[in-house]
Parts: structure tokens; sequence; C-alpha cells
């Protein structure tokens, strides 16, 4: 079948493309209320030095060079199973990221958190910046630093709202509302074809 052929059938048949398309319209927006948006929240936490290594009366922002492996072993830390299972324990359908900043030298922890409900993401996060304080003292614990010595953690920034995402919505109704055109397209011109068959099939048995 030709381009010309193609497009002669749908407008042949354009009461049946037209409720085909209404059809698909209908699916996308069942698509749309089906598939929930998703609320996202981030925070920052960055890694401050322990006074022993701090000259009297200095920045201690001058001082943070050194704490980049202890960022990466803090996060490391965090993205233990134990420690995840805990962070999203009574919201199992979030999920929470914890890493270094790629935007930052420094020892810079971005923190986020995507799930299907505002409460949880503000619960999750809240667990999170809970327990990265708690996670870096054990780990100093540990290792027998002495308080002198010890880094300390400061949270730096925290969205105070959750961000409505609705990515995952608007691909859903994309791929139905492909899916849809396609469809409607090719069988009202495969009905277009059984029905000119038909036709045809008629006026020969008539001319017999």
């Amino acid at each position: 079948m030709t381009l010309s052929n193609f497009l002669n059938s749908l407008a042949r048949r354009w009461h049946l493309l037209l409720g085909a398309l209404t059809l698909t319209a209908s699916l996308c927006l069942l698509a749309y209320s089906a598939v929930p948006p998703t609320y996202e929240r981030a925070a920052s936490v960055l890694l401050l030095p322990g006074t022993q290594t701090i000259p009297t009366g200095g920045n201690p922002y001058l001082y943070l060079a050194g704490l980049g492996q202890a960022s990466e072993v803090l996060v490391a830390a965090m993205n233990a199973s134990s420690v995840r299972q805990d962070i999203r324990l009574d919201y199992p359908s979030t999920e929470v990221s914890v890493a270094r900043d790629p935007a930052s030298s420094g020892p810079l922890i971005a923190v986020s958190v995507s799930g299907p409900s505002d409460a949880a993401v503000t619960a999750v996060l809240e667990r999170a910046l809970t327990a990265i304080p708690e996670t870096l003292s054990t780990l100093q614990t540990q290792a027998g630093v002495s308080e002198t010595a010890r880094i300390d953690s400061l949270q730096l920034t925290s969205d105070p709202t959750s961000m409505l995402v609705r990515k995952n919505q608007y691909q859903a109704v994309v791929i139905v509302a492909a899916g849809g055109i396609v469809l409607s397209l090719l069988g009202v011109g495969f009905v277009d074809g059984l029905l000119l068959s038909r036709q045809r099939g008629q006026l020969g048995s008539i001319r017999a």
C-alpha cells in the first residue's frame, strides 16, 4: 500500500480513526492517573576537621582539604545495607542516595530521597541526616580517635519542601499515546482493506 492509498483509507474511515484516537486519549488519562507522581527532597552535609587540627582562633573552613578520604569512608558506611534498611524502615518504597557532591571539591556529602509521598520523603531524609553524625561517631570510636581529633559534621543545606516530579507520569502517557496512535492508524488501514476486499467480492458475485 502506497502512502496516498493509506491516507485515502484513513480519510474514508475517519469515523473509525476518530473513535480509536478518542480511546487512546482516554487510555492516556487512565495511565496518567494510574502512575503516581514522585516526591524528591535533598540536603547536604559538610565534614569539619577536629579542633586539634585547627589553630586557636583559626577558620575551620580553611582546613577541609584533608577530609576527602574521610567523606568517602563515611559515604561507604552510609550505603551499607544495614544502615540503609534502618533509614528506610517503614518506608520501603523510598529511594535514598548518599554520595559525595560531584560539584564540590570539598568534603560535602549530598543526600537525596525520592518516594511516593511527601511524608515518606520527609521522614526518610530526617533519618538519613540523623544517621550521618551517628555513623561518623561510630567509625571514629571504632578507630580510637580522641575527642579533640574527631571530625564533625554540619548540615549545610536542606530543601524546605519536597519537589513534586511527574516524570514517570509523563513517560507513561507518551508510551500509551505513541502505541495508541500507531495501532489506531494501522488498525484503521487494516479494517479499510478488509472492507474494500469484501465490497469487491460482493460486486464480483453480483456481476457473475
